[in-house]
């Protein structure tokens, strides 16, 4: 792999013909998509805090990046005290405080991210959002993006079992039509990873908040900046390929 993992591949036997790209680009929301780690990060304290429960470490934060939020409502409810409490109506809660604070402050893309999927549509790849964020969430963002940007949204309202479990990216390529080695995943946490990968889908890490290491189908970038939808194809063929 050379040193530069967003350099432009040299042409290969078979480019330009089928299965020479990924038949659909599936996003992560939530530090991949967009810089809405912040919000989250305020909803979780905020939830803990009216429960009567100590301030979070960011350790104990970044520990929540890319689970389902039924998870990650049960982490909180254990560190406030109140495991007594249901931990799936308290994702719901946990939820809405992100999206108020989304709207209040704002929330930006992640870098390279606008680039990236301006290119796949307009090379006529769909684009999947695949999140544990509930659609609420999601719509907030993606109603502001150019239409078509995302043919399938797949919140974590939509799926019984969440990331690190297969089913929430299994389920957005079904809605696609597409089989899963052919799709190329983009994520930034290790819950995230590891669904894709359960999913059995090539995948880009670009670590944010959590470390992530490589893997099975599964390869490193340090940014989606500067990174091309035909650098992406060539990943995703040697991802494949692998």
């Amino acid at each position: 792999m050379p040193a530069d993992a967003h350099a432009a591949a040299p042409a290969r036997p078979g480019d330009g013909e089928a299965g020479a790209a990924p038949a659909a680009l599936l996003w992560d929301f939530d530090g991949t998509l967009v810089d809405s780690e912040p919000s989250w990060h305020a909803a979780e304290s905020r939830l803990v805090a009216e429960l009567g429960g100590p301030s979070i470490s960011p350790e104990a934060a970044r520990e929540l990046v890319g689970l389902a939020l039924t998870d990650s409502a049960r982490a909180l409810l254990r560190i406030a005290g109140r495991e007594d409490l249901d931990a799936a109506q308290y994702a719901g809660v946990l939820n809405d405080y992100a999206l108020e604070d989304m709207i209040h402050a704002g929330v930006a893309l992640r870098p390279g991210a606008a680039a990236l999927l301006a290119e796949a549509r307009d090379a006529g790849v769909p684009c999947a959002l695949v999140s544990m964020s509930f659609t609420s969430v999601l719509r907030q963002v993606v109603d502001t993006l150019p239409a078509g940007s995302f043919a399938v949204i797949v919140g974590g309202d939509q799926v019984t079992h969440g990331k690190p479990d297969p089913e929430p990216y299994l389920r957005a390529a079904a809605e696609l039509g597409v089989a899963p080695l052919d799709c190329l995943v983009i994520e930034d946490s290790f819950p995230g990873t590891l669904s894709s990968q359960n999913a059995g889908m090539p995948t880009l890490g670009v670590p944010f908040e959590q470390a992530i290491q490589p893997g099975p189908r599964r390869l490193l970038v340090p940014t989606l900046e500067g990174l091309t939808w035909a650098a992406a194809a060539a990943l995703w063929r040697e991802l494949r390929d692998a």
